[in-house]
């Protein structure tokens, strides 16, 4: 197995920073069909995610934590690992057989319906008023860039 090291220097306005980094970084995911555990990201050069001050939703990858408007929501481990993936990779639509295979790790014969079933949970845990996961009809799920949350470093 070999290791591949790649450095990208762009200069951008600093409120750009974040939001480019993370567009690359999914860009790259994406070009080289790589999954997530593949690939490490200097997070002290390359910020992952936006940080918002005013997050709704904010998630502690170290500690499995999930805190919407700073009130902890108790999640189960896969509805936190289905949460944190579609965080992680915004932007982009998932169908369900890629969760299946990427959250669950199992083959998508098993069927899709349990994405659904922990989707469902998981909107009614975070709450009503915000739904950062956006259902597309017949093929996915995704959450927007812009949906207010922050994933802490670790």
């Amino acid at each position: 197995m070999a290791q591949l090291t790649v450095i990208v220097q762009l200069t951008v306005d600093t409120e750009q920073a974040p939001a480019m980094a993370a567009r690359l970084v999914d860009s790259l995911r994406t070009a080289v069909d790589l999954p997530i555990d593949r690939m490490v990201v200097d997070g002290a050069h390359v910020p992952q995610q936006r940080a918002l001050t005013q997050a709704k939703l904010r998630i502690e990858p170290a500690a499995r934590r999930v805190l919407v408007q700073d009130t902890p929501v108790e999640l189960t481990r896969l509805e936190f690992d289905l949460l944190l993936f579609l965080c992680l990779h915004p932007g982009r639509v998932h169908q369900r057989s890629t969760l299946l295979a990427q959250v669950w790790g199992v083959p998508d014969h098993l069927g899709t319906r349990t994405v659904d079933v922990h989707i469902r949970r998981l909107r009614s845990k975070i709450g009503p008023g915000f739904d950062p996961i956006t259902t597309v009809r017949g093929v996915g799920y995704l959450v927007d860039r812009n949906a207010g949350f922050v994933i802490e470093p670790a």
